[in-house]
């Protein structure tokens, strides 16, 4: 009985697994100008993912609206709605946000930070 519970659960987290890394990935290469839409073969290079697995997901990606499909099969570009480009914002925010946020001292004498260390910085992440 709890196998039951933990694997409904196990596919639940797999699929937002899948979600903010294939959203991440299309958000990084839309937003460096690389590639505006991606295919499945495009996205299998930044992803370790059977083909088949990848198409699973890209297909359930466009079903929920975080996808625009055009073509079908092997051939099928994906780009991203409103809603997938802003939770691949999210989720490149969140993967990079010790890279991308204020340095320490950037925010400026005031900050209490200065006082207290730089994990106190009233600066958000990015």
């Amino acid at each position: 009985m709890a196998s039951d519970r933990m694997g409904g659960g196990g596919e639940a987290l797999e699929a937002l697994r899948w979600r903010d890394e294939i959203l991440g990935v299309l958000f990084w290469l839309r937003g460096e100008g690389i590639m505006p839409d991606a295919g499945e073969a495009d996205l299998g290079s930044f992803l370790a993912a059977e083909p088949a697995v990848l198409r699973h997901q890209l297909a359930r990606l466009a079903a929920e609206g975080y996808l625009v499909q055009e073509g079908a099969g092997e051939d099928a570009r994906y780009r991203l709605t409103e809603e997938g480009g802003k939770e691949g914002a999210r989720v490149f925010a969140d993967d990079f946000a010790e890279l991308t946020g204020a340095a320490h001292g950037e925010c400026g004498p005031g900050c209490s930070c200065q006082v207290h260390g730089a994990a106190a910085c009233k600066i958000p992440a990015a």
